[in-house]
């Protein structure tokens, strides 16, 4: 059974992206070209943005943008995450010193979620955009996550994930994927490379604390040529990081994570 989103919804915030990314006013027929949509659903859908306060029409130019109204739905989020909790140091610290891409990733439903990032200045990165979901069992801050759960959980994460086939490789083998969470939880991190895409690594390490509730995970990203020859020291630099990040900011591990992994 393949889980579908509503379709309303899920073209509204597609349009929101697309400007996202383009960055630039749109015409109509740039908007449904590129998203493939019908011409008559995506006039209808863009006036309703428009009548909501979502979306300006220029009636010169015939193109739209969205309004501030879009920023102020989430402007207080990042306040809400960073504040008195020490993340934006974390990723800070965790990208100087590993001179590569640091980023905070949180569990959502069955999926990982990129909360914050920091990016190097060299160009060997791929980032995901920041808000970009992937499914818990094909990511490596989701394997690091379901490490410090219950295997009951696991289990269900993956289950639920082979019914609705939310797995763009097709069916996980359960047996396979647990073999994976116990290597990680004996080594405390996860490292898989040429994933997503060839060329690309990444690890992760679960910081056994919420926020607010929600399980957390730390990675750095990467090409898998600088990755895999520097993974020692990384791994060593990352675990200073979160131990300095403990102490500086008073996080005491989550102990319903630390039953968990046990």
């Amino acid at each position: 059974m393949i889980r579908r989103p509503v379709k309303s919804a899920s073209r509204t915030f597609e349009v929101l992206e697309l400007f996202r990314d383009r960055r630039m006013p749109l015409r109509l027929n740039e908007i449904y070209t590129a998203l493939g949509y019908p011409q008559s659903s995506a006039t209808n859908l863009l006036k309703s943005m428009v009548m909501a306060g979502y979306l300006n029409y220029n009636r010169a130019t015939r193109t739209y943008l969205p309004t501030l109204q879009v920023m102020s739905l989430g402007n207080w989020l990042y306040s809400y995450i960073s504040a008195d909790h020490g993340y934006g140091w974390l990723l800070d610290e965790l990208q100087r010193r590993t001179d590569e891409t640091a980023v905070l990733v949180t569990q959502n439903d069955l999926f990982i979620q990129y909360i914050m990032m920091r990016l190097p200045a060299h160009p060997h990165k791929r980032p995901p955009h920041v808000g970009e979901m992937r499914l818990m069992i094909d990511a490596t801050s989701g394997l690091a996550l379901m490490s410090q759960m219950h295997d009951r959980e696991i289990d269900k994460i993956c289950r639920y994930s082979n019914y609705y086939e939310l797995s763009p490789g097709g069916r996980v083998d359960s047996a396979e994927l647990m073999r994976k969470i116990a290597w990680i939880r004996q080594t405390g991190y996860c490292y898989w490379d040429e994933h997503p895409v060839p060329g690309i690594a990444s690890m992760a390490f679960p910081l056994a604390d919420t926020l607010h509730g929600i399980p957390l995970a730390v990675g750095v990203g990467g090409t898998t040529e600088r990755l895999s020859r520097n993974k020692s020291e990384l791994v060593k630099i990352s675990r200073e990081v979160i131990a300095e990040f403990r102490d500086r900011f008073a996080h005491v591990p989550d102990e319903q994570y630390l039953v968990a992994a046990e």
